[in-house]
């Protein structure tokens, strides 16, 4: 697990009760953590997106044998591709900032759910970063983009997570250890604008 992962689910675990019935997208969503929290919170369907198709089998088979495999779905898909995000309430994207290309691109997904539409309310997103690679910041570049200059600015939360034990970069055995984890935590609350911040 990955510290992000486990802030994701936490958060999801605090708005628990928009998270029933919804339909949540999990964008890199790796093995699963955030989609098994989302289930089983009561989401109505978790959508899990990753360019691995070995990643995906492995979340699937984690869901099945937590019997949860009626729920969450696992899908290929290329972030960089011009495939449109499937449609959805709730946008999850944990620990996947891992260089300034990858975040920029999630920048530009969430230009995409944020976009207004006269249709429905944008859906309510949590991004979260453990890592803090350098040019993986994309707020900058989203809050100034012509379809949120007149929405609240988004702003990174962080909280540090103390006696963290998760995986270690090419280290076999799990580490444990402090780290601080950023935050965007946005649309919750019965606000729908993409622009209430939650605190963290």
């Amino acid at each position: 697990m990955w510290p992000g992962s486990v802030k994701a689910s936490r958060e999801l675990i605090k708005w628990r009760e928009e998270v029933k019935d919804s339909v949540v997208l999990v964008l890199g969503a790796g093995t699963g953590v955030e989609a098994q929290a989302a289930a089983l919170l009561g989401a109505e369907k978790v959508i899990a997106l990753d360019v691995s198709l070995l990643t995906l089998r492995l979340l699937e088979y984690g869901a099945m044998e937590a019997g949860l495999g009626d729920i969450i779905e696992g899908r290929v898909f290329d972030l960089f591709s011009n495939e449109p995000l499937p449609k959805c309430d709730i946008l999850v994207a944990a620990d996947v900032l891992y260089n300034e290309e990858l975040a920029t691109q999630i920048g530009l997904r969430c230009l995409e759910v944020l976009a207004p539409s006269s249709s429905s309310p944008p859906p309510k997103l949590i991004i979260t970063d453990s890592q803090n690679f350098h040019g993986t910041d994309f707020l900058g570049m989203v809050n100034s983009h012509k379809d949120r200059v007149d929405c609240p600015p988004l702003v990174w939360e962080k909280e540090v997570l103390t006696n963290f034990t998760g995986s270690g970069v090419m280290i076999e055995e799990d580490q444990l250890y402090d780290v601080t984890v950023r935050t965007l935590s946005t649309g919750w609350g019965g606000g729908g604008d993409g622009g209430d911040i939650a605190e963290s």
